[in-house]
């Protein structure tokens, strides 16, 4: 298992990421300015099989997902350069990023926050601590289903 922490010369910001030596696996990009939280769940995907990739902003995660397309987002909301929100609308607005799923892992609960992760296509909404067990299923049953169809 080989953990580096690269940066990124566009945002000059720190971002994580573990990509296996085995045939192609799938891949989470983590969304989120707690470390230890991108850390804690990344571990617990490879553990699962997964390729994790990790991002502390918006500038970073919209770089990542354009340029290494992973198979699931998992975003927090409040983030430093672009909130969740917004780049997850960014992401749907892209023909390169518009089909991965995103699932919301945030500690808000608010009821604004779920309406506009909705109105945003979110394909989960969990929220922070969830349980393990449950948050895997989510990236689970997101890599599994067919890319969506926009209208």
């Amino acid at each position: 298992m080989n953990i580096d922490i690269q940066s990124h010369e566009e945002s000059d910001r720190d971002a994580f990421r573990h990509t296996s030596t085995e045939a192609k696996r799938r891949r989470v990009l983590i969304v989120d300015d707690e470390p230890d939280l991108i850390r804690t769940v990344g571990l617990r995907l490879m553990n699962a099989g997964y390729d994790v990739l990790g991002a502390p902003d918006g500038i970073v995660a919209t770089a990542l997902a354009i340029n290494e397309s992973p198979d699931v987002i998992l975003m927090d909301i409040g983030l430093p350069a672009g909130d969740g929100h917004a780049v997850t609308k960014r992401l749907n607005n892209n023909i390169r990023t518009m089909g991965i799923p995103v699932i919301y892992l945030t500690a808000r609960t608010g009821r604004q926050d779920v309406e506009m992760a909705i109105e945003n296509r979110a394909f989960a909404y969990l929220v922070k601590p969830c349980d393990p067990a449950e948050l895997l299923e989510m990236v689970s049953q997101a890599v599994e289903r067919p890319k969506r169809a926009y209208d």
